[in-house]
């Protein structure tokens, strides 16, 4: 049931603000937004502007102001998210983030969309925005189940998380934890494929 796991998304999104500082607003954020989610919201638009405003981090409270209802920026994502089936049936959404799972001796690869939340596969190796080959691979070791994926053709760049270093991660959550990751990217000039609900 849908608001059975935004309750795990709540909860993994607290634990995960303990665990690492550096993301910590953005974490309590996305904990505070599921929570309010699973709490079933009367009156939506005002609830959420003013849980924006409270708490979102500062590139939110800036989106806020526009209301920008686009099906991939915040507020759009946020109400698809009170309905969505949690199953990706190909809805053409850019992934929010990667999902390396083990299979036989190796991992699969998962890409779960930034609309719906649901999983499909994905051939390892490929860059998921332009097809080509040329990834780069960068980690660091306070982030050991993450892993970022970048490509050195179109620039664009995943987190991937990686369920073998660690099986209690939900990756929609666990990749805002690598925000310190996403800032270095940037930095490098690499572009996310789609900015994740605390607008990283």
């Amino acid at each position: 049931m849908p608001l059975a796991r935004w309750t795990a998304r709540a909860a993994r999104a607290r634990v995960l603000a303990d665990r690492y500082p550096a993301s910590r607003e953005v974490l309590v954020f996305y904990a505070g937004l599921a929570e309010w989610l699973v709490a079933g919201p009367d009156n939506l638009l005002p609830g959420l502007v003013e849980l924006v405003e409270r708490t979102g981090p500062d590139p939110l409270r800036q989106a806020e102001r526009t209301l920008d209802w686009a099906p991939l920026n915040f507020f759009g994502r946020v109400v698809a998210a009170l309905g969505a089936p949690e199953r990706c049936d190909g809805c053409d959404a850019p992934p929010q983030a990667g999902c390396l799972i083990p299979q036989g001796e190796g991992q699969a690869l998962e890409l779960v969309c930034a609309r719906c939340f649901g999983r499909r596969a994905s051939p390892r190796g490929r860059c998921p925005a332009c097809s080509d080959q040329k990834l780069v691979y960068f980690s660091a070791p306070e982030f050991p189940h993450l892993q970022l994926q970048a490509c050195e053709s179109c620039h664009a760049y995943l987190l991937l998380v990686d369920l073998a270093r660690d099986p209690d991660a939900i990756p929609e959550v666990d990749e805002l934890a690598g925000l310190p990751l996403d800032l270095w990217a940037q930095e490098q000039g690499y572009r996310k494929l789609c900015p994740n609900l605390a607008g990283v």
